[in-house]
């Protein structure tokens, strides 16, 4: 709630103020209302800056992980397994629909529920890698088979990218096909990060969603001049809260 609350309510307040007061967009209190409650991602997508839709999943994940963590290593395993099958049959219908269908349905939350299904199999991996004798070990320790994978899936979007023009070809490609691939490999990258790239990639990820979310309300002001603008924004909201979080861990030590 330190971390991300405070970022989140400022940026919904003033991206719904700006839509309003400068762009004179049709946004009403309602739809703030349901960005209060994480909610507008299911009850009004895209109301006012669609952005917000994933830290808003985010949160109501948040909520259920602990009942997750309560339960036995078996039943995680169930409830890792039916996430990344919900993803992956909700992906492989959505993404034959008509594009206007499509769009919409993509950010719901099925489709994102296979990230904590992998999650899920990740931690369990993380519990089971002492035991040097398994193939939970044998996959854990393989770090170059991910680099090998991941550089494949990277060059194949840049070639769909670049050479595929039909519209239901492109997003089965990205959006199913890569997608469900890369998930369980960022997952296993997780377990063993290179460690000579942790401090800037923890900093760049706790950074990140402030990015994602003042660059467009920038660059919406100001054009492209605003994406620097952003990323500033971004670093400046970041350290208030880093502060706070590194006197708590000196406190703790």
């Amino acid at each position: 709630m330190r971390r991300i609350w405070p970022l989140y309510f400022l940026a919904v307040v003033t991206v719904f103020l700006v839509n309003r007061y400068v762009f004179r967009m049709d946004v009403t209190y309602y739809d703030l209302i349901l960005h209060f409650a994480f909610v507008s991602f299911v009850f009004a997508p895209f109301s006012f800056q669609y952005l917000f839709w994933s830290l808003q999943l985010e949160e109501w994940m948040y909520l259920a992980i602990p009942f997750i963590h309560a339960i036995s290593d078996k039943w995680k395993f169930h409830i890792a397994t039916f996430l990344i099958i919900t993803t992956l049959v909700y992906s492989a219908f959505i993404v034959f629909l008509p594009y206007n269908e499509f769009h919409l349905l993509y950010f719901m939350p099925p489709f994102w529920l296979g990230a904590y299904g992998w999650g899920i199999i990740a931690y369990l991996l993380r519990k089971k890698d002492h035991r040097a004798n398994n193939i939970y070990y044998i996959i854990y320790r393989a770090n170059n088979i991910y680099y090998i994978i991941l550089g494949l899936l990277f060059v194949l979007y840049i070639y769909t990218a670049l050479n595929i023009r039909d519209e239901t070809t492109y997003e089965f490609f990205t959006r199913f096909l890569i997608y469900n691939l890369a998930l369980p490999v960022f997952a296993l990258l997780i377990l063993n990060p290179p460690k000579v790239l942790s401090r800037i990639t923890i900093f760049l990820g706790e950074v990140s969603y402030g990015i994602y979310l003042w660059t467009l309300l920038f660059q919406e002001l100001f054009g492209i001049a605003g994406i620097l603008y952003g990323i500033l924004i971004a670093v400046v909201t970041e350290f208030p809260l880093r502060r706070g979080e590194i006197r708590k861990r000196m406190m703790e030590v």
